[in-house]
């Protein structure tokens, strides 16, 4: 990521600049090029605050990064070091939509803020927004119009926090939330949960040699009990040492419950169980799809009359729909990606802001979904003349389900093709809206009279408003610019 040249970068070259000629050019005083910095939650107790400011100068802190609000003393206390302040603001998730359209009320926001710590001389920037849309264009230009107010009342930079190599202000700062790191980015913010493994984390950092790094002042102090040479290699760095961390045992994280797994042996076993009660059950299934025409027969004949059938695939369809949900999201959305979605709709986080509740909320929407269908394709029909006709002709070609969404999971569990993967979740989408077709067709031909009315008044209706909801959405900013922060950031 490339940090544009500002005043702030300035001073991160003069202070390298510095630390080169006190420390001399060998390779390993050269690393002393990354200057440090902590993301700080200061106490409410003023010896502590004291306490803690002394340890950062020690460790060879330069840079303070707060949260707005912060209180008067607390900057005079850091004012007492050779330290620079960060600002960040608490503004996060911003679209293009919401920049247009609220563009007066953010100016006036920011410059607000801005005023209340122009004073403070050892403030020298300030994060105006976190994890928001500056990966696309047309948002960097519409922000820039804000920018370039807030630059007439201060000549302060403008930082943000993200989570890739996206850069719409005088500098960015990527925040680390795993075990594994990007490339080509100059700034880190450390935030992650805390772990034995991260010593290897912090030598790989050091050596990627970033022009700014960060430390979650919560991260460190617990860093500090696991690892105690911490503080000491901390302090070597400050002196011009190269930064050395000695490494523990690499510790094996515990294999988390893989609930998906588990949903999906459950769905084959509800299969196994089905084919064993019932006789019948097994030959239908071929039946089906080797000989239609007579199974239709048999049904709209009603030969075939069993409601179970319908039932056991309407809801395995249901949580089969649920885990490629599950599986579309885990291929494409972050867990930054989870954040946007659930901080904006809390309602949406049935079990935890995590993919699980994206499990659910699917198989809930596949529910309501199949019950519309099935009351749109029964009610206009003078040719089923029991419900449970529509539930075999429209649920019958879900079997399908079975095999696409066991590939579907083997490639997402073993690495597979992610592009492979979106194509099954077509072809899954397809079979869906495939059943309905079907049995609209299948249902028609035993209808006398008023055939093609039935099949615009289902099909047809249906056909219109999926498009219709489609154009919808694609033609909404405020939807596309949300869809497209979840799926990039």
């Amino acid at each position: 990521m490339r940090i544009k040249s500002t005043y702030f970068t300035h001073y991160l070259l003069l202070l390298t600049l510095i630390t080169f000629c006190f420390n001399g050019s060998s390779k390993a005083q050269q690393s002393t090029s990354t200057n440090l910095g902590i993301s700080w939650e200061p106490s409410s107790n003023p010896k502590e605050i004291s306490s803690q400011l002394s340890f950062y100068d020690q460790i060879g802190i330069k840079f303070i990064e707060l949260k707005h609000p912060i209180s008067s003393s607390v900057l005079d206390s850091i004012s007492r070091y050779p330290i620079q302040v960060l600002i960040r603001f608490d503004t996060k998730y911003l679209t293009t939509y919401t920049v247009n359209k609220n563009r007066d009320e953010i100016i006036q926001q920011y410059s607000s803020l801005i005023l209340e710590y122009a004073e403070y001389e050892s403030v020298i920037a300030y994060g105006l927004y976190s994890y928001s849309q500056s990966f696309d264009a047309g948002f960097i230009k519409s922000f820039e119009t804000i920018t370039d107010e807030l630059q007439q009342i201060s000549n302060r930079e403008f930082y943000e926090i993200t989570s890739g190599p996206f850069n719409a202000l005088d500098f960015s700062i990527y925040e680390i939330k795993s075990g594994s790191l990007p490339i080509d980015i100059s700034a880190f913010l450390l935030a992650k949960d805390n772990s034995p493994n991260d010593a290897f984390l912090l030598n790989e950092l050091f050596q990627k040699n970033p022009e700014l790094l960060f430390l979650d002042s919560n991260w460190l102090l617990k860093a500090i009990q696991i690892h105690p040479y911490l503080t000491t290699a901390l302090q070597n760095f400050k002196n011009g040492e190269e930064f050395i961390l000695p490494l523990q045992k690499k510790e094996f994280q515990p294999t988390k419950f893989n609930w998906p797994v588990l949903v999906f042996v459950i769905i084959w076993i509800t299969m196994g169980i089905h084919v064993t009660v019932s006789q019948t059950y097994k030959p239908l299934i071929f039946r089906y799809f080797t000989g239609h025409r007579f199974f239709v027969d048999d049904v709209m004949r009603y030969r075939e009359r069993s409601y179970v059938n319908g039932v056991f695939l309407f809801f395995q369809h249901a949580f089969f729909t649920g885990l490629v949900v599950y599986i579309f999201s885990a291929l494409l959305i972050s867990n930054a990606g989870l954040d946007v979605l659930y901080s904006s709709i809390p309602q949406f986080a049935i079990f935890g802001k995590n993919y699980f509740s994206l499990f659910i909320l699917g198989t809930l929407f596949t529910v309501f979904i199949q019950l519309i269908a099935l009351v749109w394709l029964y009610f206009p029909s003078i040719s089923m003349t029991h419900f449970s006709q529509t539930l075999v002709l429209y649920t019958w070609v879900f079997h399908l389900d079975f095999l696409i969404v066991s590939a579907m999971l083997t490639l997402l569990l073993f690495g597979g093709s992610g592009n492979l993967i979106l194509f099954l979740a077509l072809l899954f989408v397809i079979n869906w809206l495939v059943a309905f077709f079907l049995a609209t067709l299948d249902s028609s031909k035993y209808l006398i009279q008023k055939r093609a009315s039935y099949i615009f008044y289902t099909f047809g209706l249906y056909t219109i408003v999926n498009i219709g909801l489609l154009i919808l959405f694609l033609s909404n900013d405020l939807i596309t610019d949300f869809l497209e922060l979840i799926f990039i950031i």
